[in-house]
């Protein structure tokens, strides 16, 4: 059951229980999110780009989910060896408050554009084969790829799979 059938449910059980009998004018919307946002293909936020697209983005050949909720992750194989890609949406965050806790882990931060839209490539201490992009829109989206092996640059697949979630929901 999506976020807003929740609420619904939620709020009607309420009325019901209490005797209540308001009747509230307009169009739910999950929290965090403007009256014009046009950010909804993320309330199902694991099939934001689909998993042929992931896999692709990160040059591998397939990819599977092993974990959906708040944050979806996937594993992967192909030439450049096994790869672990995650995304998450937190709908009430900033950008800044995102860069300030990179940059409090020692990431290397970069500021970037994606699809028009203000972002942040991080990468961890020593570690080259991880890359993570964070990218502004209704709260912030952050892709994280890591390659098991191999040598690909992870801020491309990263940024690709970013450019993908923003101009599928714009």
């Amino acid at each position: 059951m999506n976020r807003t059938r929740t609420r619904v449910a939620a709020v009607t059980a309420t009325l019901l229980l209490t005797g209540c009998s308001t009747t509230i004018e307009g169009t739910p919307t999950p929290a965090g999110l403007g009256g014009d946002s046009q950010f909804d293909k993320l309330l199902q936020e694991c099939t934001a780009v689909p998993n042929d697209k992931i896999a692709e983005s990160v040059q591998a050949d397939v990819v599977e989910q092993y974990f959906y909720g708040a944050v979806c992750m996937w594993t992967g194989t192909g030439a450049a060896g096994l790869v672990d890609v995650t995304f998450a949406w937190f709908e009430n965050n900033s950008l800044g408050r995102e860069r300030a806790l990179a940059e409090q882990l020692n990431y290397a931060v970069e500021p970037v554009t994606v699809a028009g839209t203000n972002a942040f490539l991080s990468r961890r201490p020593g570690d080259p084969a991880s890359c993570g992009i964070t990218a502004a829109y209704t709260g912030v989206i952050t892709w994280w790829v890591q390659y098991r092996g191999g040598a690909v640059d992870p801020c491309v697949g990263a940024t690709k799979l970013a450019e993908l979630t923003l101009q599928r929901n714009q």
